[in-house]
């Protein structure tokens, strides 16, 4: 006996289109509504956080998009690092992570922020660390926010069991991983 899924329509099953378009609205968002983050990316002294506003254009200097030598840059829309990292530098990535289809219209996507620091500039003068101050600044910039019109982000166990936040890195970055997730209709 052959089981057919009826043609419902297409209208009837999420197509998740906004899942290529996270990182890069998730990077918009935050070069415009949170400066601390790209001067704790930016700076790497201990008093980053009370540097001057980076300019737009500085910002954008900061984002990998898909120059040879990615060691240059603390931006990515992927977890990938194929070059060695010899500075001592802080990075962000931000992706999507994983996608679930609940039932045929209705799905979620995870997005997967990551956060790491060298550890000689992670202690900053203001008795915080870098890596905390950055992940405190991406739950408080993204948490229940719409990202380009793509949904909203949430950090909530009640929408996603995977919504959490965990250590990341490795010697001599250390780090954290947040996951977010969205619904997708």
């Amino acid at each position: 006996m052959t089981v057919i899924t009826p043609d419902v329509g297409s209208d009837a099953y999420s197509n998740f289109r906004q899942f290529s378009k996270l990182s890069y609205n998730c990077i918009k968002l935050m070069m415009d509504e949170n400066e601390l983050i790209w001067k704790l990316l930016k700076y790497t002294g201990a008093d980053a956080w009370d540097e001057s506003d980076l300019t737009q254009e500085e910002k954008a200097a900061l984002i990998y998009s898909g120059q040879q030598d990615t060691s240059q840059f603390n931006v990515f829309m992927d977890g990938k690092q194929p070059d060695v990292l010899v500075d001592e530098i802080a990075l962000v990535r931000i992706m999507p992570h994983y996608a679930v289809g609940l039932n045929r219209t209705i799905g979620y996507i995870e997005v997967s922020m990551e956060v790491f620091a060298h550890y000689k500039i992670n202690h900053l003068s203001n008795y915080k660390t870098r890596v905390d101050t950055i992940t405190e600044e991406l739950l408080a910039t993204f948490n229940g926010v719409n990202v380009g019109g793509l949904g909203l982000l949430t950090f909530d166990k009640m929408a996603d069991q995977s919504s959490r936040l965990f250590q990341a890195g490795q010697i001599p970055f250390g780090g954290k991983q947040i996951i977010f997730s969205t619904y997708s209709a």
